[in-house]
């Protein structure tokens, strides 16, 4: 049984994470994707809760999900989709999310515009940032991790992106994740680098991605050489194509050297 009380450490020392992102609405889908995953092999999930049906959102389903992930760690978002994000939102967020560290989370994500939503989410509102610094403590107080977010979704220098990550470890995140673009050869080839380069400065783990015509190939290969968690997707669910498939993932990985690769007699 999965003991709520004692918060798994995210990262599987040594090599990237695979991490199985879980996007089904209701609680009985998402559990019958999380077994499938384990039976493939995977290191962590990611439970996005902001896809969630409303009414799936309590207490007892939070912990008949993160029960049924076993002994594997659980990376959380909540993040508003849609419309006009408010501080009134995120306060509700948040609590949304203590609630699912309570029930058995371990890695709890936090956007960098928090309390203040700011396009390319990164705010530096004085009054946010220490709500933020205050949250990231609780977070910690109660056994967990934080992950910090800022979607920029366009494309930026290397220097722009360390920037931001070394604002988000300043502020207290054991993880930074950062989101940009690549529609061309010469943006992929950057974001290769800035992965690389993340990983020699930064400090602390990080998750960096990219949108855009050229994304895929940097979420294949960002992984191997900077960042320390690989998004997957289990085979028999449906995703974006940008999201690499768990198997192909592990494939990767293995032609790489890397050790310990969960399930790989399943691949």
């Amino acid at each position: 049984m999965r003991d709520k009380k004692t918060h798994r450490k995210f990262l599987v020392p040594g090599r990237p994470t695979l991490c199985v992102m879980i996007k089904s609405r209701v609680t009985a889908d998402i559990i019958r994707d999380i077994k499938l995953a384990i039976e493939e092999g995977c290191d962590a999930f990611g439970l996005q809760i902001e896809s969630m049906s409303p009414e799936c959102k309590t207490k007892s389903d939070f912990c008949d999900i993160f029960e049924a992930m076993e002994d594997k760690p659980a990376y959380v978002t909540d993040y508003t989709r849609g419309g006009t994000k408010t501080a009134e939102d995120d306060e509700y967020l948040a609590e949304e999310l203590i609630l699912a560290l309570e029930c058995g989370g371990d890695l709890i994500d936090i956007r960098g515009d928090m309390f203040y939503p700011t396009p390319g989410e990164m705010t530096y509102n004085p009054a946010a940032v220490e709500k933020q610094i205050s949250f990231i403590k609780e977070i910690h107080k109660r056994g967990g991790e934080a992950l910090m977010s800022s979607h920029v979704m366009k494309f930026i220098k290397t220097d722009e992106v360390l920037e931001i990550a070394r604002e988000q470890r300043r502020r207290g995140a054991d993880i930074a994740k950062i989101v940009t673009a690549a529609d061309t050869e010469s943006e992929l080839s950057e974001n290769l680098r800035t992965s690389t380069y993340l990983k020699d400065k930064l400090g602390i783990p990080s998750l960096f991605l990219c949108g855009g015509s050229a994304c895929r190939k940097h979420r294949l290969l960002g992984p191997t050489i900077g960042s320390d968690i690989y998004l997957v997707v289990q085979e028999s669910v449906n995703s974006a194509e940008a999201q690499p498939k768990l198997k192909d993932a592990k494939r990767l990985l293995l032609m790489m050297n890397y050790e310990n690769i969960p399930g790989k007699e399943n691949i």
